[in-house]
């Protein structure tokens, strides 16, 4: 599990990523441990602020030996609109025989499953840009409604209008700033 995002100096790196992705393989028990010479996270760290990236891993051969499989993200990962390419980590095996390119083929598939499973199951961790918008109903749960709103008045004002629409069912909205995770209490007003 990644670390918790409480404040705004948290954040979620690209090394974190990998060493996630890397636990949850070897926890599957799908980790090939016998060709592995090594895993080894990225030398640069590089904080993920937005969810708004795809997986783009890679299995090639070694300029003169083994095979190396390469973990990257492509997409809107930082606090500004910049669309790049970050390294999460390689994962390399000496081995060069059919069997072990086999094995390392399987293992990148395994750290597919692994990093859809990590970004379903801890997604908030990512949302670090904008504002979120959250219904309280009478019960006082919290439902998610919106997410990246562009400021906390857009988020009072979505709250306003859907409380117009459903008046008796959420008579509280809950803003969050997605960066320093402060929140914000909006009340509805009969």
């Amino acid at each position: 599990m990644l670390k918790e995002i409480k404040k705004e100096s948290d954040v979620i790196t690209n090394q974190d990523l990998f060493n996630e992705i890397i636990k949850k393989v070897k926890k599957s028990d799908k980790w090939p441990s016998s060709i592995i010479d090594y895993e080894l996270e990225d030398r640069y760290e590089t904080g993920l602020y937005n969810y708004e990236f795809n997986p783009v891993f890679t299995l090639q051969p070694g300029s003169n030996e083994g095979y190396y499989l390469s973990l990257y993200i492509r997409g809107y990962y930082g606090l500004t609109d910049k669309f790049d390419l970050v390294s999460l980590g390689t994962i390399k095996t000496l081995l060069t025989d059919k069997e072990s390119i086999r094995q390392m083929a399987a293992l990148y598939g395994e750290c597919l499953i692994a990093y859809e499973e990590i970004m379903n199951d801890e997604l908030d961790k990512f949302t670090r840009k904008g504002y979120d918008l959250f219904l309280v109903d009478k019960e006082e749960k919290m439902h998610p409604y919106l997410s990246g709103l562009s400021s906390k008045e857009k988020a009072m004002e979505r709250f306003k209008l859907y409380h117009e629409k459903n008046s008796e069912q959420y008579l509280k909205g809950v803003v969050r700033d997605n960066l320093t995770r402060k929140e914000f209490v909006f009340w509805a007003f009969r």
